[in-house]
């Protein structure tokens, strides 16, 4: 899977996701901030992927994932005027569904 394939992916398996998590958000305004998201961090996380040796693999997936994580939840707290915990809770469930799809691919 190339980088564009797999930000289809993840944007694929994220935006609908955040669709249902916060639907309490207008669905345009929703799907542009989850989209922006994505595209900040995608290209960090796969450009961080690409270093990480066969023994760091694993660990170091983790590693960037707990990152990318983190980055979303506060991209969600500045443009959706959310609690951190709702940010992270939505940040978690959307990145783990992406991650673990894309795992299994």
């Amino acid at each position: 899977m190339n980088q564009l394939q797999a930000l289809g992916l993840t944007l694929a398996c994220e935006l609908p996701v955040m669709a249902v998590l916060a639907r309490s958000v207008p669905i345009k305004r929703l799907l542009i901030i989850a989209t922006g998201a994505s595209c900040l961090t995608h290209p960090l996380a796969w450009r961080a992927a690409l270093v990480l040796s066969a023994d760091q693999y694993v660990t170091g997936l983790w590693l960037i994932e707990l990152c990318v994580v983190l980055i979303e939840a506060l991209w969600y707290q500045a443009w959706l005027r959310v609690g951190t915990a709702r940010a992270l809770w939505w940040s978690l469930v959307a990145n783990a569904t992406s991650f673990g799809l894309g795992w299994l691919l």
